[in-house]
C-alpha cells in the first residue's frame, strides 16, 4: 500500500496543515484530513487553474457587476 492511499494517516502531503499535495497521488477529490468530506489535490495544476478561475468569476462579479 502507498503512502497516499490514506492520506489522513499521513502529514508530509499536507502544506501548513491544511492543504492536501501530492503529485503522484491520481486523485483529484480525496478524503478530509479531518471531519466528513472531501477536499482537492492542490498538487494538480488543473485543480489550481480551477480554483483560481472560480475566484476570478468571484471578484468580476463583485467589482465589474
Amino acid at each position: 500500500m502507498q503512502d497516499f492511499d490514506d492520506p489522513t494517516s499521513n502529514s508530509k502531503y499536507y502544506k501548513w496543515g491544511l492543504f492536501y499535495c501530492n503529485a503522484q497521488d491520481t486523485r483529484i477529490f480525496v478524503p478530509k484530513r479531518f471531519g466528513f468530506g472531501y477536499t482537492l489535490n492542490f498538487a494538480k495544476p488543473y485543480v489550481s487553474l480551477g480554483l483560481f478561475l472560480v475566484l476570478l468569476l468571484i471578484f468580476y462579479q463583485v467589482f465589474f457587476h
